[in-house]
Order: C-alpha cells, then structure tokens, then sequence
C-alpha cells in the first residue's frame, strides 16, 4: 500500500531556512502507477530559498524489489 501524502517542516541543511513541503512514507509502484517525476517529488523537498535539494528517506516497491529513495 502506498502511504498517503504527509505536510512536513524542512530545514535545509545547506542555508538553514525552515519550509514546509509533503512526502510519501511508502510508495508500492506495484498498486500506484506513479511516473518517475512524482516519485522524486514525493521522496525529496527543494528549498524555496536556495534550491538545495534534500532527499527523504521513502521505501518504494517494485515486485519483490525494496529500495529505499
């Protein structure tokens, strides 16, 4: 199952400005036809200040393949 979209507070780590964006805590591309730019979207933040891009930790599943983005 595909976790539902959650509003988080980021801190950038490269200007140290605080935003908020969204992320998925788990995306199973076996249920949820994503394409790849949402996948990305949803497993990173960028910062409205600098642009620095910040990954969050997702499990994204295909099959019987684990990854974590």
């Amino acid at each position: 199952m595909t976790s539902p979209p959650e509003r988080i507070t980021v801190r950038c780590p490269a200007c140290g400005a605080t935003y908020e964006d969204w992320h998925r805590a788990s995306i199973n591309l076996d249920l949820d036809d994503f394409p790849d730019e949402y996948v990305d979207a949803a497993t990173s933040a960028t910062c409205p200040a600098c642009g620095h891009v910040v990954a969050i930790p997702a499990l994204v599943v295909t099959g019987r393949t684990w990854q974590v983005r």
